[in-house]
């Protein structure tokens, strides 16, 4: 049976542009960004050019320094945003991956530089929409479960930070959002190390998948948070 342009059309509605009757906390915005030197990619705009600066910069620390100097102050100046970061690893990570938060972005970035590819990847950077109608107080708990299911399980390193500045009545300075800074390459000291991984949201299609992974896991926090649904004053894992 052939299909037709209008039944084609009607598909791409329901299965990649958001229906209008879809609410924007139903749908939250969300967007993968390729860290490296040179990358240029029509209509996606380019993060920081190392791993290590974008991890800095979503957490707030002006410390490091990576192969273009040190951090910019401005990075420090704006920690009143961040409500919550750290590292995830998995759960048999090396001891030595969690004693220096920065270890693996520099190795990272590195092995990107060894390439002699100024578009060689290095880590992506990937911003979330947090829903407003989940609570200040369950961020952390929304953000580390949606981690550790998506990527660190799968034995991806990933860095996070929650950024959000409150208005009073007049609503949200800064609104609510999550960065996440995702390993591109295999980080254990292993013969593949610093080679490109292929697993972890690599391909349009992994990006996607993660971006519905994380409009479920709202949706499904906002229907705890309607029921009322607790355990032991915590919500139950998704």
């Amino acid at each position: 049976m052939l299909i037709t342009k209008d039944q084609l059309r009607q598909a791409r509605r329901e299965l990649v542009v958001r229906p209008r009757s879809v609410s924007r906390m139903e749908w939250p915005d969300f967007k993968v960004r390729p860290i490296s030197e040179e990358w240029m990619y029509v209509g996606r705009m380019p993060a920081y050019k190392s791993a290590v600066a974008n991890v800095a910069y979503i957490l707030r620390d002006s410390e490091p320094t990576d192969r273009f100097g040190p951090m910019p102050q401005r990075f420090a100046e704006r920690r009143y945003e961040l409500k919550g970061g750290g590292l995830m690893l998995p759960a048999n990570a090396p001891i030595w991956a969690g004693a220096d938060p920065y270890r693996i972005w520099r190795e990272a970035d590195a092995a990107a530089v060894a390439t002699n590819d100024p578009t060689a990847m290095s880590a992506w950077h990937v911003m979330a929409e947090i829903p407003l109608h989940i609570p200040p107080e369950n961020w952390v708990w929304l953000v580390q479960g949606f981690i550790q299911t998506q990527l660190t399980d799968n034995g991806a390193a990933v860095a996070w930070a929650v950024h959000a500045v409150e208005g009073g009545e007049d609503g949200w300075i800064i609104a609510p959002h999550l960065h996440m800074i995702v390993t591109a390459r295999h980080w254990r000291h292993e013969k593949r190390h610093g080679q490109r991984h292929f697993s972890w949201i690599a391909s349009w299609a992994q990006q996607m998948q993660l971006q519905f992974a994380w409009r479920r896991r709202c949706i499904s926090a906002r229907d705890f948070a309607r029921a009322g649904f607790t355990v032991n004053d915590r919500w139950p894992q998704i």
